[in-house]
């Protein structure tokens, strides 16, 4: 049921003007049944059930459109957008994705697209190549989740991604926890080698901020900085916030 189907939009920040930089589409869906279903379970769902190129078309569609809308607004942020493992070896979605972009009257610069790292392990050959399309079309890649999957070193030097997503699981108590420290100084490290920006997710406290910033990270989002929100509430939030005049 697609009308069940919403999005909502977390900020980035970048940590150099403390400004609002990104938002991240993130899907959600409130069954009249279930009630909320978590992303990761209905994505896998989906995936299992053959319905994912659905899921990710209305998912297209929806950022598509509420990216358009906030250019007309004046809003010059970017959006990001996760796709599956199955998205990306399906060349019929990926053309999709750029029409709908040309359709709104959008570039590629305009649209990040985040890859989960271990959702490559499945066929890394047929990734590569479709990911190397896009990139030569002007789309820019970021690994999200990254340091939870198998092969980060490996996938670092083949794959034209321009960032990298610190797993929030690393950053959540960073202010306390010595070795997610040591794990996401190291991260940084390894950024910094292969030229690649680092986005620290889940920052939920100023202790993590100051860390981050102090050790060169590039972009942070978190509750800390505010929560997924619907476009409504977003639009309230960036009249109202610190993080955007």
């Amino acid at each position: 049921q697609q009308n069940e189907l919403s999005m909502v939009y977390q900020p980035k920040v970048d940590l150099r003007t403390m400004k609002v930089c990104s938002m991240e589409a993130l899907i959600r869906w409130n069954n009249s049944a279930l009630g909320f279903v978590p992303p990761d379970e209905f994505i896998t769902i989906a995936e299992q059930a053959g319905l994912i190129e659905q899921v990710t078309t209305w998912v297209m569609q929806q950022t598509i459109a509420d990216l358009a809308y906030f250019r007309a607004k004046g809003y010059e942020f970017t959006v990001a957008m996760n796709l599956s493992t199955q998205d990306i070896q399906n060349k019929v979605l990926l053309r999709k994705l750029v029409a709908l972009l040309t359709q709104e009257g959008l570039s590629p610069e305009a649209l990040e697209l985040e890859i989960t790292e271990s959702d490559l392990v499945a066929d890394a050959s047929l990734a590569i190549e479709n990911l190397n399309e896009l990139t030569a079309r002007g789309f820019h890649f970021a690994i999200d989740d990254f340091g939870t999957g198998y092969s980060s070193l490996a996938y670092l030097k083949n794959l034209p991604v321009t960032t990298i997503k610190i797993d929030k699981s690393f950053v959540m108590k960073l202010a306390d926890d010595e070795n997610d420290q040591q794990i996401v100084h190291t991260v940084l490290s390894l950024a910094n080698v292969f030229g690649l920006s680092v986005v620290a997710e889940g920052v939920e406290d100023e202790g993590a901020l100051r860390l981050l910033k102090d050790w060169g990270c590039d972009y942070l989002q978190g509750y800390f900085i505010s929560k997924p929100l619907t476009v409504d509430k977003l639009e309230d939030w960036l009249t109202s916030c610190r993080y955007y005049h």
